[in-house]
């Protein structure tokens, strides 16, 4: 195992002088990293949300093991909180709320094709802080405070599982499968078929769920680290980063994390610590113009 980060990918500096702006990301469930890059005039003053004008232009620089290749989207007026890979190339971008339209709630999840053609738009609930997908295509998220406690019906359970459609494939059973009821979704992984969610309930602690997809079963246990920005499991091995910007490594015993070790990425730039993907033991993370992966 080495503890040392490995650069992935990097804007190139000449589409950086040129006023080209990286603005969200994500991996893969086959680890290709996804950037959405848009032109400087169309974003948003430092600290704005959406961090975009509307309607913009946008590139996503896709890099993985087939190599690197881009997907032009043109007219985009949805804010890209959320950026996910699904199957046979299509992209899916997800505004983290919800708006109403009287009492209908309008959809806030867009489906792009291969080659950024627009498609299905779906309904994926309010107040979403993490969103992974499977390699399958289905569509993992918890839910923020004002979700859970809010009208949208996608929200209220804190933690779901939805197919491209849209629609539900698994909610907890608050009663036998979790500690508590989540009232904050901290970060989202893969691992094979099962799918990882991070969060937190009213009282103290946070919590790792494992959902198995196949069968919808799921076991919970405490999370190490009480804020992570993401972490990545592999088997009973996780490495997860923090919000004070520090990686640790965990060995689960039993239903106990021991940490095995800890270092700060010796990385450039400023560390994203809003998100970090982990796929299959490995965990994705920002610093800068730069993408960097570790291992569990």
């Amino acid at each position: 195992m080495s503890d040392r980060p490995v650069e992935v990918w990097r804007l190139p500096e000449e589409e950086w002088k040129a006023g080209r702006r990286a603005v969200t990301w994500t991996v893969g469930p086959d680890g290709e990293l996804a950037v959405l890059v848009v032109p400087e005039q169309c974003t948003a003053p430092a600290g704005s949300w959406p961090e975009v004008r509307f309607p913009y232009e946008a590139e996503v620089v896709v890099t993985g093991p087939r190599g690197e290749w881009r997907v032009p989207l043109s007219g985009v007026d949805c804010s890209p909180d959320h950026l996910a890979l699904l199957p046979g190339g299509r992209l899916l971008l997800v505004e983290a709320r919800a708006e109403q339209d009287g009492e209908e709630w309008r959809p806030n999840g867009f489906v792009y094709g291969p080659d950024g053609t627009p498609g299905r738009e779906l309904l994926l609930g309010d107040d979403t802080p993490v969103l992974v997908t499977d390699r399958d295509g289905r569509i993992w998220m918890a839910y923020g405070d004002e979700g859970i406690y809010g009208d949208h019906p996608m929200s209220c359970a804190g933690l779901r599982g939805a197919d491209t459609h849209g629609r539900v494939v698994w909610s907890p059973d608050h009663r036998k499968d979790l500690p508590g009821y989540p009232l904050e979704g901290l970060a989202g992984a893969t691992e094979g078929r099962s799918a990882w969610l991070a969060w937190y309930p009213g009282s103290s602690g946070s919590y790792l769920t494992r959902i198995e997809a196949a069968d919808g079963t799921s076991s919970t246990v405490p999370c190490p680290v009480r804020m992570p920005v993401g972490f990545a499991v592999r088997a009973r091995e996780g490495v997860f980063l923090s919000r004070g910007g520090e990686l640790t490594w965990h060995l689960l015993v039993g239903k106990q994390w021991k940490q095995t070790g800890k270092r700060r990425p010796d990385v450039p730039g400023e560390l994203d610590r809003r998100r970090a993907y982990g796929r299959d033991g490995a965990l994705w993370f920002r610093s800068g113009n730069g993408w960097y992966r570790v291992e569990a």
